[in-house]
């Protein structure tokens, strides 16, 4: 079985988001990305339940979609997951949530959850952008490529009346980004209605550099 370490981390990510409520009987997905040049993406698979899923059950697809190892089929979403890495090779590890603050916010007549605290630049890369319009979930595809343009250089993106993507280096950093991006839709929630200061782009993409060059590095 490949990549038996990676399957585990994955099965105990799970959990964690179905114990804080990100995950709701079996929306949510989560997936790594593995092999000696990040070649293969492993995935959750379809319609199995967190609590009894074992790393047996977890698929491993190349970058193209095709299966390389594994007897279930695949997250229904796998193509949000494999475009967003074929477009973002800095990306290790994806979280798609169904969780409830974001997928409020993304019913909202919004292009994007404006930058409004610290966090949000360091995790997300700034503002969170919303995909443009609803897609309907067996249109496989065609979600994914609405993912994948969406994102941008951020490290998360609302799926428009369906939930959240959140992305990082590595699944630790998933996990982070999903919380933020959760924390960031309650308080848009709460302040959408006053007026409210924002973080300029300026002080956005310094963020950015601090968090993915020099955080953990400074010696002043």
């Amino acid at each position: 079985m490949l990549y038996p370490e990676k399957r585990q981390v994955i099965i105990d990510t799970c959990l964690t988001m179905q114990h804080i409520g990100f995950f709701m009987g079996t929306w949510g997905n989560i997936s790594m990305r593995a092999g000696d040049q990040g070649e293969h993406i492993i995935l959750t698979p379809s319609r199995v339940d967190y609590d009894v899923m074992v790393p047996e059950d977890l698929v491993v697809i190349d970058l193209e979609g095709n299966i390389i190892e594994g007897t279930r089929n695949p997250t229904s979403e796998k193509e949000v997951h494999r475009r967003i890495y074929v477009k973002r090779p800095d990306i290790n590890a994806i979280i798609h949530t169904h969780s409830p603050k974001a997928m409020a916010c993304s019913v909202l007549d919004v292009r994007h959850i404006p930058c409004m605290v610290d966090e949000m630049p360091q995790l997300i890369g700034g503002h969170l952008p919303l995909t443009k319009e609803y897609v309907e979930t067996s249109q496989h595809a065609n979600l994914g490529r609405a993912a994948a343009a969406a994102i941008g250089d951020c490290n998360g993106v609302l799926l428009r009346n369906h939930g959240s993507v959140g992305c990082g280096r590595d699944m630790k950093e998933a996990i982070t980004t999903v919380r933020v991006i959760e924390k960031a839709c309650g308080i848009y929630l709460d302040i959408a209605p006053l007026k409210k200061r924002l973080i300029s782009d300026k002080d956005i993409e310094a963020g950015v550099y601090f968090y993915r060059v020099s955080y953990g590095r400074d010696k002043t």
